[in-house]
């Protein structure tokens, strides 16, 4: 890897890890670098396959720590209510609707909430 794409590589991992849960746009991050697009979407490639990175959708890449740290509100916030709607989960994290949602689906996939109605319930 040369020097600007490791450069490139942190600063990607960067933007991702200082965002939390509210997260920037993808090509947004990619428009900051330095080298060309296709580079940078290679480095994105890179970062996803290690796990650093996990694509929710098109638009929305969260950074691993981020996630993990939801999960662990999440396990915490079942000591208080087994069931979280998306207003709670909101609330919880600080997200918008924009985020909540694929958050929130992200979750059911990963079994740790489960969708019931309106509600989900936190496994």
């Amino acid at each position: 890897m040369k020097d600007d794409e490791a450069e490139s590589k942190q600063v990607i991992e960067r933007a991702f890890s200082s965002a939390g849960l509210t997260v920037p746009a993808l090509k947004d991050v990619l428009a900051g670098l330095k080298i060309d697009k296709p580079r940078a979407q290679r480095l994105v490639t890179l970062l996803l396959r290690e796990k650093t990175l996990v694509k929710l959708s098109d638009d929305l890449v969260f950074h691993r720590q981020a996630l993990e740290q939801l999960r662990h509100s999440l396990a915490t916030q079942k000591s208080v209510s087994p069931k979280i709607d998306v207003a709670r989960f909101k609330e919880l994290t600080g997200v918008s609707r924009k985020y909540a949602i694929p958050l929130l689906e992200y979750l059911d996939r990963e079994r740790v909430t489960r969708r019931v109605g309106d509600e989900r319930v936190i496994l």
